[in-house]
């Protein structure tokens, strides 16, 4: 009966406005003890991939928490993993705005945002601050290149950024991102066989 309402304040609003109010709302909910109000339990189905035992197989993708702002309150939402991100080794702002685009009749949103996010120092310093990676959850982290790193060098971003987060339990790299026009189609093969050959 709410959904309705809330529905049409967030679509009275630009996509990405409404994304960040939106992720403080599920924060609010989670730091007031009102979790329950955002996703009803889960029942557990656990699975077991490369040697992670994840409580239920359905994850949340990179994307929604760029920067690991709001692990705790989705944590609450009852995914069996959460992989946040993508992160890239210095900050950077992204494509420019407006980059995010509602498809009502289609139930859909275009996503142009292009990496923005505040590098990856700063989203290890909310992954210590977090406390679902502390009970046991599983957090993945997406690392990137920066937009402004040429090429030649798209292997040594990758590699600072997995470098940093080895505690992590699952990293996944973005290699051909269709969103960051300037990474690119030779990047892949490129920074595939650079990784290979230092590790």
């Amino acid at each position: 009966m709410l959904y309705p309402l809330i529905r049409k304040f967030f679509f009275s609003l630009d996509a990405e406005t409404a994304h960040g109010i939106g992720m403080n709302g599920v924060d609010l909910l989670n730091a007031s003890g009102l979790a329950g109000c955002l996703a009803k339990p889960v029942a557990a189905c656990p699975v077991e991939v490369m040697g992670l035992k994840f409580p239920n197989p359905v994850g949340l993708a990179a994307g929604l928490d760029k920067n690991g702002d709001h692990i705790d309150g989705l944590s609450r939402l009852g995914f069996g993993f959460i992989e946040i991100g993508t992160i890239t080794p210095r900050p950077q702002d992204g494509n420019p705005k407006p980059r995010l685009f509602r498809i009502p009749e289609a139930q859909g949103i275009i996503n142009r945002m292009g990496f923005n996010n505040a590098g990856v120092d700063k989203l290890l310093e909310n992954v210590r601050a977090a406390q679902f990676p502390k009970k046991g959850g599983i957090l993945g982290i997406n690392i990137g290149k920066n937009a402004t790193t040429p090429i030649e060098h798209a292997a040594d971003d990758y590699l600072i950024c997995l470098n940093k987060s080895q505690t992590t339990p699952a990293i996944s790299p973005s290699i051909f991102p269709p969103r960051t026009p300037r990474i690119c189609v030779n990047c892949r093969r490129m920074t595939r066989s650079t990784i290979s050959s230092r590790n």
